[in-house]
């Protein structure tokens, strides 16, 4: 595993970087990349924990492994230009068949989710052009859906309300209608729906109002004739 080296993971960068089909990363390979740097890392603590270690070695490690790092970064971003451009190629013609020679699986996974998303944003493209007067049609169709809601409330069943003199302090309530009443004040006489105004009567928090009677004008001059004094 020692022989696996920067130089091996820059031939991989290298490789990928002149070649125009993605190149061949088995499993193995993968693993002894992930080795390599598990290896270095560790040197990189026990140089820490030691002063065993010439400072030149340590100054040399540390580079390496950020040099290798980037070079892994550079061979991903390589390999996935690579991927989108197929991606698109495959998107835009009427190949049936799929090509995902030398990919990953996460590769192979984000190229079919790719081509799939990219079919569908074409074909909504052109659709939107060619249906362009579909959202007309749909608001007429908002329209005449709503008709018949309107319908609907007009033939609701009509609320029966009721004159009430309010006794205490009421919160707001909810008819039969669905609508909101109140709050009310204590000697406030409102006009509510008579189911409430039954509760309310019933609990004693409200009363029937007392209905003035008028008097006519010819019933007060007879009842001040009546008081006057005989000759």
């Amino acid at each position: 595993m020692a022989d696996f080296t920067y130089e091996d993971i820059y031939e991989l960068l290298r490789g990928e970087k002149y070649s125009t089909d993605l190149q061949q990363i088995n499993p193995e390979l993968l693993k002894k990349i992930c080795q390599y740097f598990d290896l270095k890392k560790e040197l990189m603590q026990k140089q820490k924990e030691s002063a065993l270690f010439e400072k030149s070695s340590r100054d040399q490690l540390k580079p390496e492994v950020e040099n290798a790092t980037r070079a892994l970064r550079d061979l991903y971003e390589r390999r996935e230009k690579k991927i989108i451009n197929r991606a698109i190629f495959t998107a835009r013609s009427d190949f049936k068949i799929k090509d995902t020679t030398n990919f990953l699986p996460a590769e192979e996974k984000m190229y079919l989710c790719m081509v799939e998303l990219l079919r569908e944003a074409t074909d909504g493209f052109f659709n939107a052009i060619k249906n362009a007067g579909i959202p007309e049609k749909k608001e007429d169709a908002v329209v005449e859906a709503s008709q018949p809601a309107q319908a609907s409330e007009s033939s609701e069943p009509s609320v029966i309300f009721k004159e009430v003199k309010i006794l205490q302090s009421i919160p707001q309530l909810t008819g039969p209608d669905l609508k909101s009443y109140g709050p009310y004040r204590e000697t406030e006489v409102v006009k509510i729906p008579e189911e409430i105004a039954t509760i309310l009567l019933a609990q004693g928090k409200a009363a029937v109002p007392q209905t003035r009677v008028p008097i006519d004008a010819a019933e007060i001059v007879e009842a001040e004739g009546d008081g006057e004094p005989a000759d």
